[in-house]
């Protein structure tokens, strides 16, 4: 048995919806074995804590005198034999799931719920080694690695009174956090809800503090999809403030407390929300939650008020044993699982609109959509259901039998002038949303009507900048994908008034049917194409830009004229060289705006100075 890969699922993710210990293991092809006898030597109270019914008759089977192998009931037996090596340490648990691993024969992800984290690590290479012996007729001595198990359990493990009140916050329904790696310092509640206890707090903590506490719980809403979660979370939260609410983000570009950034960078995981649902002066948190911060370490919370389900298209297949947009979607109907409230759903996205079923007993669904007769938001409607559409150019919001004009879409600044329709999406998710969630429909529309989807608020997604010297109008975003660049084409042929051209990429991480998915959808829509090379992820230089040239060659769309150049820098001297009075050039998936600046230098100086503005940047002298 070889470990392939082991990580802690820290919350509810795609194979359990606890926390559990996730690890990947190659089994050799090693020949049968009886094992029943010798295991239950070892483990003698194995048979009576297997619980389950696939236990049991697993079990069963090998009391009968079945032998096992690779191909049947092992990675079954070392679940069972972990679970039972936690439960020996003092830290039983209840959960596990094993499943083999798609495409890889001998591959199998066992997922196995846990109470300490250290604990499940060690029980799990225990039982991988007690497992080994066992196949290969060898002795082995349990009682020195069984003890050496018991005393990681009880150093890991609380005083007996912060354990008496850890319990009583659990009976209550208290989420509990602990702080750093102390036994005996836990976070009871979130946000501004919170409390924090000390082991020397503990004998204050009785039931009439507990009750005063209330479920410590504040408002969570959650916000998956493949396109537009950063956008959608920004409006959200900026909506909640203006209502006077203090709120905590998390986006792929930071997170912010009342709109003050206490990090930078990609913060759409697990640690990232963490950091705000601790924060004592958060009273509202909206937490973007990522595809790979799901895989990678579950939630952050075991359940939210409201989870909102964009969109899911083609977008990171291959990687982590996600393979198809089915798969994709499950992982999205993660977040949408932990919902309490309620799950805003488009009506409009099939994998999406399927995610409903996915959703606990009692939460109300909300959809939105942009086109208002679309057959999942009308049945949906006639049911007495509440949503957000578009119509005759406004956003109506349905509430019950009501409809009510919330605002026009050229109201909405990050619509750009009713161009973006995606924003526009982005903008009914937020109303649906935040009807579920009980504000006003002047708050809604408060919220809309004043987020800005500049660099300074949305950098990189979205940006326009009209340059004075060129009369070009430039647009910045983070498109890389096929459904991100069909939306970006779309707006951008909606507000030419000449041609319109691009400078295109896409992560080398993706299969190369993605690459060329995004030059096909390109051509349909830029008159001109250079395609730059930015993160090889893995693959030779060139490649990546070539399978995108390659799907545009093949398209056969309005696109007339493309070339590769690598280079970032040439490739925006070159477009800006091609560019004339009123066409608008799309700078595609950049990671900063420095290398925009510097080339708009010589072709545009005011264009320069705009861009240098909007990102903080202080121009070199030409």
């Amino acid at each position: 048995m070889h470990i392939i890969e082991q990580r802690f699922l820290r919350g509810p993710n795609l194979y359990n919806s606890s926390r559990s210990l996730m690890t990947v293991l190659e089994f050799a092809a090693d020949a049968p074995a009886p094992l029943h006898a010798r295991l239950v030597r070892l483990l003698p109270e194995l048979e009576t804590h297997a619980v389950d019914a696939m236990a049991g008759a697993l079990l069963r089977r090998l009391r009968a005198g079945a032998t096992t192998g690779v191909s049947s009931d092992l990675p079954y037996i070392l679940t069972l034999v972990q679970r039972e090596l936690q439960r020996l340490a003092g830290a039983p648990t209840a959960t596990d799931r094993t499943h083999a691993v798609r495409g890889m024969p001998g591959r199998y992800r066992l997922v196995c719920g846990y109470h300490c984290e250290a604990v499940a690590a060690e029980a799990m290479t225990l039982a991988i080694a007690l497992l080994e012996a066992l196949l290969t007729n060898r002795p082995f001595e349990l009682s020195a690695p069984l003890a050496a198990l018991r005393a990681t359990a009880a150093r890991q493990a609380p005083d007996p009174q912060m354990a008496e009140a850890l319990e009583a916050a659990a009976q209550a329904d208290i989420p509990v956090f602990k702080v750093g790696d102390d036994a005996n310092e836990y976070q009871l509640g979130w946000g501004s809800r919170q409390r924090r206890l000390r082991a020397e707090d503990a004998a204050s903590i009785g039931p009439d503090a507990l009750y005063a506490l209330g479920d410590g719980r504040i408002p969570v809403i959650a916000v998956t999809g493949t396109n537009g979660k950063t956008t959608t979370a920004l409006i959200l939260a900026h909506g909640i403030r203006q209502s006077g609410l203090r709120c905590g983000l998390t986006t792929t570009e930071g997170v912010f407390v009342n709109g003050e950034r206490l990090s930078k960078g990609d913060c759409s995981g697990y640690w990232s929300a963490r950091k705000v649902l601790m924060s004592p002066e958060v009273d509202v948190a909206v937490l973007e939650t990522a595809r790979g911060g799901i895989l990678k370490r579950g939630l952050a919370f075991d359940r939210c008020d409201i989870a909102i389900v964009l969109n899911v298209s083609a977008d990171h297949l291959g990687l982590d044993g996600i393979d198809t947009v089915r798969d994709l979607a499950r992982v999205k109907a993660v977040v949408a699982r932990t919902a309490a409230g309620a799950v805003v759903l488009n009506a409009e996205d099939p994998h999406c609109a399927a995610v409903r079923r996915r959703v606990r007993p009692g939460v109300e669904l909300l959809y939105f959509s942009l086109d208002p007769e679309h057959p999942v938001l009308l049945r949906h409607l006639d049911q007495g259901g509440r949503a957000a559409y578009l119509q005759d150019g406004a956003l109506v919001l349905a509430d019950g039998t009501r409809r009510h004009a919330l605002l026009r879409a050229d109201a909405m600044p990050a619509a750009l002038g009713g161009h973006a329709r995606y924003n526009i999406a982005n903008g009914l998710a937020v109303a649906a949303a935040m009807l579920a969630g009980g504000f006003t429909r002047a708050q809604m529309a408060a919220g809309l009507a004043s987020f800005v989807s500049d660099n300074r608020s949305n950098p990189l997604r979205s940006n326009v900048f009209q340059l004075p010297d060129s009369g070009i109008t430039l647009i910045v975003d983070y498109a890389h994908n096929p459904a991100a660049y069909t939306a970006l084409g779309q707006a951008a042929r909606s507000l030419a008034g000449g041609r319109v051209l691009g400078v295109i990429t896409a992560p080398g991480d993706r299969r190369d049917v993605d690459l060329r998915d995004v030059g096909r959808v390109c051509a349909a829509y830029f008159d001109g194409l250079i395609v730059y090379e930015s993160a090889r992820r893995g693959r030779d230089a060139g490649e990546t830009g070539a399978l995108i040239v390659d799907g545009i060659a093949r398209a056969g769309g309005v696109c007339r004229q493309w070339r590769q150049i690598d280079d970032v820098r040439a490739a925006l001297d070159q477009a800006l060289a091609q560019c004339q009075p009123g066409d608008v050039l799309v700078y595609a998936c950049p990671s900063t705006l420095e290398m925009l600046a510097a080339a708009l230098q010589t072709r545009d100086p005011g264009g320069a100075a705009l861009v240098a503005l909007a990102a903080g940047l202080e121009l070199a002298a030409p």
